[in-house]
């Protein structure tokens, strides 16, 4: 587990939990301990493989190795399920996490591909910040009044259905926003493809979510949530009321496993059910 490494990439810092330095470390820490091939593993009795991006861990031994304690390291763990990054799985005294989207992050490229895209780069590496410069400048200069006018025209034609989104979320969220700076993200979020309904419905969650507590101040606003690195997360984490439960249900699961050990597998085997049914679906 001492050689090698993964991958980091900057887009992690959009999310509104990375500004926790114990939430960046225990995230570093899945990364780093997560298998990057298939291995074989006794767990309840079975071998089992663990693929590319899972890991056998637990919260206990989170907190042993950062020396913290071991309900910070619960709370944290779940704000990653919330935001889909992890998945974990209960075994009887084992837990299997999984680090979702691992392939799409950390596979590496074929030796083909690494040695080709080496050669590239390093023949671009010579240019000069002059050569680039000058590269590109006429090609701006020719397209920045056309973009103008096509961007013009296209906040002309979005701005209702933003204004209209705007309005929604200070009804519902109990607010008072305006402002250019609000329109612009929802605008960005219209301009993909999202509609005003599927905004309404990552509103409704996160009132739910956030109205009433600690960080309603900072991430209950219409930038936060319809930020593009949170947009796809927040409506699929709305849609997905399963996921609700199961998240439910990992809570009582460890307030009940050193105190109840009946109820503690009753609430497992719900678990396991739906996160079984998720994967034959």
């Amino acid at each position: 587990m001492g050689h090698g490494y993964v991958k980091l990439f900057r887009k992690v810092l959009d999310n509104p939990h990375a500004s926790n330095p114990l939430w960046l470390a225990i995230w570093n820490f899945l990364l780093l301990r997560a298998t990057h091939k298939p291995v074989t593993m006794r767990i309840s009795g079975e071998d089992r493989v663990l693929n590319p991006g899972e890991l056998v861990c637990s919260c206990r031994k989170i907190a042993s190795f950062f020396e913290i304690n071991k309900d910070t390291v619960h709370r944290i763990l779940v704000t990653m399920e919330k935001d889909s990054m992890i998945r974990r799985k209960i075994h009887p005294r084992k837990t299997v996490f999984t680090v979702l989207n691992w392939d799409s992050y950390q596979v590496q490229q074929t030796a083909e591909g690494t040695a080709e895209g080496t050669a590239v780069g390093t023949q671009m590496g010579t240019l000069t910040r002059r050569e680039k410069k000058e590269e590109t400048k006429d090609d701006d200069m020719e397209g920045e009044e056309e973009g103008n006018k096509i961007a013009s025209k296209e906040i002309e034609k979005l701005n209702p259905k933003a204004r209209e989104v705007l309005a929604e979320f200070n009804k519902r969220a109990g607010k008072r926003f305006k402002g250019d700076i609000n329109l612009e993200t929802i605008r960005g979020r219209l301009r993909e493809g999202f509609t005003k309904e599927e905004m309404v419905q990552v509103i409704d969650h996160k009132v739910k979510e956030l109205k009433g507590t600690v960080n309603e101040v900072r991430w209950l606003t219409p930038v936060c949530i319809f930020r593009k690195s949170n947009m796809d997360r927040n409506l699929n984490w709305a849609l997905d009321k399963d996921r609700i439960e199961e998240i439910t249900l990992r809570d009582e699961y460890d307030k009940a496993v050193n105190t109840d050990s009946g109820r503690a597998q009753e609430l497992r085997e719900k678990i396991n059910e739906i996160v079984d049914g998720k994967v034959a679906q």
